[in-house]
């Protein structure tokens, strides 16, 4: 589950406010949690999800998805292909978060006639879809930046 960068930094303002602010008792303190959350709000309107990796996951599935409509076409499940085929059609090219939202909704689509197929055609199909979620963990998981809990463990 990805939660929009707003609302993220909208819950860390709410949690510094709510449950930091009254523990802190230095006024010093408490202006420079003030200054804090203040950047934190004006940021929750000005950020945009980035781009590129979007556009990197929306390749992804499409690679998976084609490569997929090619085994069911090789399996004589031409039907099922065209479906795969046309859904890849129907994504917008821009913007980039319309884009992807299609393509993740198109896999998870793609997972659902698997499961209601043959079990032999999913298990031929399922791996060709399975290695994008592979990658896009490794995608995801990359993106993180360390946290400071070592830091902050230590006092």
């Amino acid at each position: 589950m990805r939660i929009p960068v707003d609302q993220l930094l909208a819950g860390v303002s709410r949690t510094l406010l709510e449950e930091v602010l009254p523990e802190l008792t230095t006024r010093r303190a408490r202006g420079r949690l003030y200054a804090c959350v203040d950047v934190l709000r004006n940021l929750e309107r000005r950020v945009e999800p980035a781009r590129a990796p979007l556009e990197e996951e929306a390749r992804s599935i499409e690679a998976a998805l084609r490569a997929a409509t090619a085994r069911l076409i090789e399996l004589g499940e031409g039907e099922r292909a065209a479906a795969l085929e046309s859904a890849i059609a129907g994504w917008p090219e821009a913007p980039a978060e319309a884009r992807v939202e299609q393509a993740r909704d198109a896999l998870s689509r793609a997972f659902e006639a698997l499961a209601a197929a043959p079990s032999a055609l999913g298990d031929a199909v399922r791996p060709l879809l399975g290695g994008h979620l592979a990658a896009q963990a490794i995608r995801d998981v990359s993106v993180l930046q360390a946290t400071l809990l070592e830091e902050i463990s230590r006092g």
